[in-house]
């Protein structure tokens, strides 16, 4: 697995690129509403004294991984200040993961002169949210971890992304339960609460069947659920000889206890 911090790092060294490169070209040119519009983010010759808002969840259910997120920019961004004398601020803001809160984040960067891009949201739902939200004013934003493709497809030019896409990493699992494990009738349990569950579920079922493999069985469940009795006695019952769960660690171990508690043995 790719190290999250160096990941985090890449990300905002490209959207401190990207800032920067904005607001020099709007010095030069008057013709490009994004460029007028993002130049008024950042005061014409202050490159080395800016700030970047950061939102994701540091509370509620995924704050795990919005943690992680803002903890890296933190040490990324010490870290450019160190090498390159610059004085680049962070602003980071609890989105809890909820795509209303994100959007009332984005818009209070979007006034903040000082703001000159945005790095999140940490999901795909929020990630997606804010992307659409700022078609109108051509401010970077990069998502570190939103996997989902509508996230860049309808963002606009000024979104960007530091990781993988859903069908992407579902092409991965697919060619690897196909071809390499030799695996052909296949059961998902995914969380049809969750972008990314969902998301990433419904490209698994494409690609593994375009192979000639089969999704016998798909059963879905909510954010809120800790049971998944009803789902996998289910899946139990059916020829099987692969479960796939995409969704986060903490629901997938939760799944996996279960599933062998009631005796299920496919890989």
């Amino acid at each position: 697995m790719m190290n999250f911090n160096k990941l985090i790092k890449g990300g905002l060294a490209a959207l401190m690129a990207v800032s920067l490169a904005a607001c020099e070209a709007s010095e030069g040119s008057t013709n490009s509403t994004a460029t007028e519009t993002t130049s008024d983010y950042v005061a014409a010759g202050d490159l080395k004294s800016y700030t970047i808002g950061t939102l994701g969840p540091t509370t509620g259910d995924y704050a795990v991984y919005g943690l992680a997120v803002t903890n890296a920019v933190k040490l990324a961004v010490e870290d450019y200040n160190a090498a390159n004398g610059t004085n680049i601020k962070v602003d980071v803001q609890d989105s809890q993961g909820d795509q209303t809160q994100a959007i009332n984040i984005y818009n209070k960067f979007v006034t903040d002169t000082k703001v000159a891009g945005i790095i999140g949201g940490t999901v795909s739902g929020e990630s997606y949210a804010i992307a659409v939200q700022s078609k109108d004013t051509g401010v970077p934003i990069i998502t570190p971890s939103g996997t989902a493709a509508n996230i860049t497809d309808e963002g606009g030019p000024n979104v960007f992304r530091a990781c993988y896409t859903d069908p992407q990493q579902a092409k991965q699992v697919a060619d690897f339960t196909y071809e390499t494990l030799g695996l052909k009738k296949a059961a998902m349990i995914y969380n049809s609460d969750d972008d990314y569950s969902t998301g990433v579920a419904e490209a698994f079922k494409a690609e593994f069947e375009s192979k000639g493999g089969k999704v016998v069985l798909s059963e879905a469940f909510s954010t809120a659920d800790q049971d998944f009795s009803s789902q996998l006695t289910k899946i139990a019952a059916s020829d099987i000889d692969v479960l796939f769960v995409p969704n986060y660690y903490e629901k997938d171990v939760q799944i996996a206890k279960q599933a062998r508690n009631l005796g299920i043995k496919a890989q």
